[in-house]
């Protein structure tokens, strides 16, 4: 099989990407309890970015294959897991360390699987196990603390979108923070009334007119960094702040210790995988059916700005991390 190899990580992510290569491998053999994925396709996400430079939580042994996250069909299964699973379409998040989702196989397991509906487009489904599960999860910690008003940042993202679909729905207002003129006109053009620009001279002022005018009691914060402190010294007292996402790729700063100390604020972060090992038996996949109904109904739809062949990866992540707001690029052995 083809697949993209990284024979090691750099900090400087334009070196890491022109040191990938594409390289013919042997093919995995499932063991016990595992399954081959044939890859339909296969986005390219921050937490991949942050793979290659070895800044993400996950390392691998070197070289190794990147990509985490993809739909496929599953081709061959492992001593222990029923043949019924062979030719069953499926989208994956695949963190193991002989494996990646930039190939054309990947090794799996059926915990790491979620079984797609027929309706459900193999695009959107090749971008399904992260950001709309991200999005869902995070906006039920705001329907759990009956929240009236939610800040976000990084709002013209996908998660974002998809927060803003899902807050929309209930009647709970948002506050979206962006960082360019043209994502304040996209959002209004969708409809949304409160979007502030980060990079504003008085961006502080404003946000924390607005969450107190509001009652915006939480934030999630996609960026870290400056913002994050910005963002919190805004917020009104008792609110809380969640760090789901480090696009800055800098520490949080700026944070007034008093004001978090005797207002009471809150500081937290949010794991994808945590979140899921944390529900309930049965409870992940009335999750995945009330999610799929949404894409294949049209209420959710993630952007993708162009496809890219595993010969031309280098080609479509210079072009993603170049204009990261257009949409994902997928990458289709």
């Amino acid at each position: 099989m083809k697949a993209v190899i990284l024979p090691n990580y750099n900090p400087n992510l334009i070196r890491a990407i022109l040191g990938m290569k594409v390289e013919n491998k042997l093919m995995p053999v499932p063991a016990k309890g595992e399954v081959v994925i044939k890859i339909h396709a296969s986005p390219c996400n921050p937490s991949d970015i942050a793979f290659l430079t070895g800044g993400y939580n996950i390392k691998k042994t070197l070289p190794a294959i990147p990509g985490f996250e993809g739909v496929g069909t599953i081709e061959f299964v492992g001593e222990g897991v029923l043949k019924e699973m062979i030719g069953k379409r499926v989208s994956c998040f695949v963190q193991n360390d002989k494996s990646g989702s930039w190939s054309e196989y990947v090794i799996s397991t059926p915990d790491e699987c979620i079984f797609l509906k027929d309706e459900m487009p193999d695009d959107q489904a090749a971008c399904f196990a992260v950001n709309p599960f991200t999005a869902y999860g995070l906006y039920n910690l705001a329907r759990e603390k009956s929240s009236k008003c939610i800040i976000q940042n990084a709002a013209s993202g996908q998660v974002g979108k998809f927060i803003r679909i899902l807050a929309k729905k209930d009647g709970i207002q948002v506050i979206n923070i962006v960082r360019k003129p043209e994502h304040i006109e996209l959002l209004k053009s969708e409809g949304e009334t409160e979007v502030l620009n980060a990079t504003d001279k008085k961006f502080e002022e404003s946000l924390a007119l607005k969450a107190s005018k509001l009652g915006a009691d939480i934030c999630f914060d996609a960026v870290g960094g400056s913002q994050s402190g910005q963002i919190i010294n805004a917020m009104p007292a008792g609110a809380e702040l969640i760090l789901y996402g480090g696009l800055s790729g800098a520490d949080l700063s700026h944070i007034d210790a008093l004001g978090l100390i005797f207002d009471r604020k809150v500081l937290s972060g949010f794991n994808l995988m945590d979140w899921m090992a944390d529900l309930e038996e049965g409870e992940f996949e009335d999750i995945s059916e009330y999610l799929q109904d949404l894409f294949i109904d049209g209420t959710f739809k993630t952007t993708i700005s162009d496809s890219y062949s595993l010969d031309h990866i280098v080609k479509g992540i210079r072009a993603y991390i170049g204009n990261m707001s257009a949409g994902k690029i997928l990458i289709k052995p």
